[in-house]
């Protein structure tokens, strides 16, 4: 009998468990941006570099996007939305006093699909999964607290990012 409640104890703790797993599975937050994006978002262009190696655009081409953007000191960060293909998401990580940028593609689900790593004016280099677990984390977080803010403070009142202009070679 005993081993019997244990059993039924245990069973209920790991289905309690299990549950708690599977609303973080699904990222809300994505989706939300995403229509904040496309709603009032800045209209930009992500650099050729970046979008050849994320695989959003030919050679030459950048990629349309409406854009969020967000500035603290040195860091700006960005959740950018292809204007051709909604399903487009792509996050950038900017460092503006040197210039290193990361950029994330993500599912419509904000789950990451790919990574580059550059350097102002440089060529993006794709970044390995385990690479970009870390800022990935930090970014998803980020934005995900953005998200839950309130629609009208979904695009800030500065000019695009950076990130958003093809850097000159």
């Amino acid at each position: 009998m005993t081993r019997h409640i244990l059993a039924a104890g245990l069973l209920t703790l790991l289905g309690v468990l299990a549950g708690a797993a599977l609303p973080a599975a699904t990222t809300p937050w994505a989706q939300t941006l995403t229509q904040q994006a496309l709603s009032s978002g800045f209209l930009a262009r992500l650099p050729p570099n970046v979008s050849v190696v994320l695989g959003l655009a030919k050679p030459d081409e950048g990629t349309d996007v409406r854009q969020l953007l967000s500035k603290d000191g040195h860091r700006i960060r960005t959740f950018n939305v292809g204007v051709a293909k909604h399903t487009d998401l792509v996050i950038f990580n900017v460092d503006a006093q040197n210039g290193e940028t990361v950029a994330y593609l993500l599912s419509p689900e904000g789950q990451l699909l790919k990574a580059v790593s550059y350097k102002a004016g440089g060529q993006a280099k794709a970044l390995a999964p385990a690479d970009a677990k870390a800022g990935f984390a930090r970014e998803s977080h980020y934005w995900s607290a953005r998200a839950k803010k309130a629609p009208a403070t979904a695009a800030a009142a500065a000019p695009p990012a950076p990130p958003a202009t093809a850097p000159k070679q």
